[in-house]
Formats: C-alpha cells, structure tokens, sequence
C-alpha cells in the first residue's frame, strides 16, 4: 500500500497537467477564432436615416466689383499743362482734372465769336433792308444760312475750349493716371481710371435648376477668406440669358462693410425661403456618380449596397428620393473598405 500512494499522486499531478494543458489549449483556440473572425470584420461608421426639415441652399463664387467703374479718355488733343488729381484723390462729378495747352483754342474760340457776332449784325442789317425793299427775301435767307453756319462753328469752337480742362464725368476715387505734366495726348487716348467704390456688387453664375429659387431684392450671405466673417448682400438682377458655361448671371449688391474690398473673392450663400421635409443623408455616405449612387445598409452587421436616386444638395448633405427608408442604418465612414456582404464592426 505504501508503495501504491505515491504512484497514485504522480498519476493525479500528471493526470492534473494534461486536463490544464487541454484547457488552456482550447481557450487559446478560441481566442485564435475570435481574433481571426474579428480581423474579418471591418471597422464603419454609421448613421440611423431620418426625415429632415430643410430648405435648399448652394453656393456661387464671384469676386467684388465696383458699381461703377470707368476707363477716362481724352476727346481732344494738346500737351498736358496742369494736372490737379493723382492716384487715390476723390473727384466729384464735374471736377477739374487736368487742363491742356489751350492758346490756339483759346484764338478759334475768338475768331469764332468775332465771327458770329459780324454775321450777326450783318443779317441784322439785312432784315431791316429787307423790310425796306432794298434786300431780296432769297439775300436774307442766304445770310441767315451763313449765321447758322457761323454758329455751329462757334459752338464747337466753345466746345473744345471748355475741354481743354478736362473734368471728371462721374463721382468716385482716381485709382490709375496715365498722364504725366508735359506729355501729348490725342483724342481717345486713356488719362485717368475713375472707381465709385461708395457701392459694391458682384455678380456669379447661377445654373438653370436654381435660378429658380432666386427673386429680385432676396438676401443672401456672403463669407471670404477670413474664417468666420461673413457679409451680407441683395439680389438687385437675374440675367435672362445664359453665358457660355450655360448659368445665368445673378448681380449682387453689397451691404456697406468696410472689410470689403474691390477685387475680393466671396462665397454666396443662396437659400430657398420654403421648406421642405425629406430623407437628408451626409455626402460622404455616397459611393458611385450622381446618375448611379449607391449607399451601404447595414443588415445583420453586414453590408448591403443599395442604388439610390439622389434629389437636391443642401450644405454637406444629399436630399435621397428613393431606395432607403427613414429607420434604415447605412455607412458613413470606412466606406473604402467596404463591399456587399463585408462583415462589419462599428465603432463611434
């Protein structure tokens, strides 16, 4: 009997050994499956689809303008004597701006009146005459036609007199000067850029679906470059014909801002001022092209790919008109590992 206890025990420990060993190799087994099974699975995030209210919104790009603008030219000719406005000057309408060489101008406009004024007591003496008899009707009709000669020629003889000081013809600031004190100028030739910069517009193409949406004097958002500013303006025209990229050109006064600056860019935010109630899903969720979009349900932690037919675009979300149901689950993001039947695993 003593001899039989300790085979007994050595039995019993080895017996133990084995029975732990199978344990731990059936644990490690099951972990090795789990592990595997859950490397098969891909890792998405998604979103329970529900109806929205919402209204429709896009953007349009553009960059700011002057109401009014103009390129000055000369309509006469002569060498620059006095310039009285330089770059960054603001000129009201009529003001002097520069005045030409005007001594010859000055003589014809004399000779033109000399002219006129002796003409006209010539025809003068003539009616008299003609009342006596001692003129002929045809006599003083042929020195009215002189007088009417003689003074289109003073007229215009006054004209280029008066234009020798060049004015300004609008109201606004001087932001270019092509001339310099002593140069020639000719007819036509470019002198000053005149900007009115007391009101600002811009104008942005607007494709045919939308433009729809938009009405005269309707009030949109503006935001530029500077993260978070934001500016406001007013519909003031919709053009009624389409420019070469097939949009319709939409004008856009400013409101007054004194961060606004001619030459910006800005993005406009127009929204439609109805309502609307339908199933908004994130862009980031469609996979395919407009004509052939696709999401991806989630069913019974799988992927299913469903073709849907897309509506309007409103921020960084699509209006879905068919193929899902409000309730339904589909994937927002690893949607570039996904593929129909891909066992899924979400996450937050």
């Amino acid at each position: 009997m003593k001899k039989i206890a300790p085979i007994v025990i050595i039995v019993l420990v080895v017996g133990g050994m084995v029975a732990l060993l199978a344990y731990n190799k059936k644990k490690m087994n099951a972990e090795t499956t789990s592990t595997i099974q859950s490397e098969k699975r891909v890792a998405v995030s998604t979103i329970t689809v529900e109806e929205e209210n919402y209204s429709l919104e896009f953007t349009s790009n553009g960059i700011v303008q002057a109401v009014s603008e103009l390129n000055f030219v000369s309509n006469v000719q002569g060498r620059v004597t006095a310039i009285y406005a330089d770059n960054g000057k603001f000129v009201r309408q009529g003001e002097p701006l520069l005045k030409i060489e005007s001594e010859l101008l000055e003589s014809d406009y004399n000779a033109a009146l000399a002219a006129y004024e002796a003409m006209s007591q010539d025809v003068q003496r003539f009616t008299n005459s003609n009342k006596a008899g001692g003129v002929t009707d045809q006599q003083l009709d042929n020195m009215k036609t002189q007088l009417a000669a003689a003074k289109s020629r003073l007229d215009r003889s006054r004209k280029m007199f008066e234009d020798a000081v060049v004015k300004s013809p609008m109201t606004g600031v001087i932001n270019s000067r092509y001339v310099e004190l002593g140069s020639l100028i000719a007819p036509n030739a470019p002198l000053f850029d005149i900007v009115n910069d007391t009101r600002l517009k811009m104008t942005v193409g607007v494709s045919e679906g939308r433009v729809k949406m938009l009405s005269k004097g309707q009030k949109v958002s503006l935001t530029g470059s500077v993260a978070g500013k934001k500016y406001s303006g007013t519909v003031n025209f919709i053009g009624i014909k389409t420019d070469r990229g097939l949009n319709y050109p939409v004008e856009i006064y400013l409101d007054r801002d004194d961060d606004i600056q001619i030459g910006m860019y800005l993005k406009v935010l127009f929204s439609e001022n109805t309502a609307h109630t339908g199933l908004l899903v994130p862009r980031k969720a469609i996979v395919g092209s407009a004509k052939a979009a696709n999401v991806y349900l989630v069913q019974n932690d799988r992927a299913v790919r469903r073709e849907v037919v897309l509506g309007e675009m409103t921020g960084d979300k699509v209006e879905i008109l068919s193929g899902i149901s409000a309730g339904d689950e589909i994937i927002t993001a690893g949607i570039m590992n996904v593929a129909d039947g891909t066992e899924l695993t979400r996450v937050k």
